[in-house]
């Protein structure tokens, strides 16, 4: 008489009363991870979307940098070509990889950089360009020497 057990009765029914709560809280906890994984495998990609990583090093790094070569661009002359020719060639990565960063599509300098490399950095024209890759750097909001006390 399996069915007329009262001890088999009682243990049934005090594992489902003491199990029920402990098992629908896991269930509520895990609902969320579940309709997640639901909605990620029904879009049409079949991926998960991933915020885009940055395409360089940080604004605020790239602002630094270019705020201290253009410091030291602007005092005094390295004493040898070499060092001059290379820290405009410096001073130029720096400034093109600003504008990627802030969104200047075309800057005038990219031409110079591409076609000159280090060779033609002190050429009239580059440094022409230069000036107006600044311009356009500064259209955005980009300060390139903010006012504020002198360093020495």
């Amino acid at each position: 008489m399996s069915g007329n057990d009262p001890v088999a009765t009682g243990v049934t029914v005090f594992l489902v009363v003491s199990l029920a709560p402990v098992v629908l809280l896991w269930l509520v906890l895990r609902v969320p991870t579940v309709v997640r994984r639901v909605v990620d495998a029904a879009r049409a990609d079949g991926r998960r979307r991933r915020p885009p990583l940055p395409a360089g090093p940080p604004l605020e790094r790239l602002l630094a940098d270019l705020r201290r070569l253009d410091r030291q661009r602007r005092g005094p002359p390295p004493p040898t070509r070499v060092r001059r020719v290379a820290l405009l060639a410096a001073y130029d990565d720096v400034l093109l990889a600003t504008c990627r960063a802030v969104g200047v599509d075309d800057p005038p300098l990219r031409p110079w950089v591409d076609r000159g490399g280090t060779a033609g950095a002190l050429d009239p024209g580059r440094d022409l360009a230069r000036l107006r890759t600044e311009a356009e750097l500064e259209a955005t909001g980009v300060r390139i020497d903010p006012p504020g006390p002198a360093v020495v």
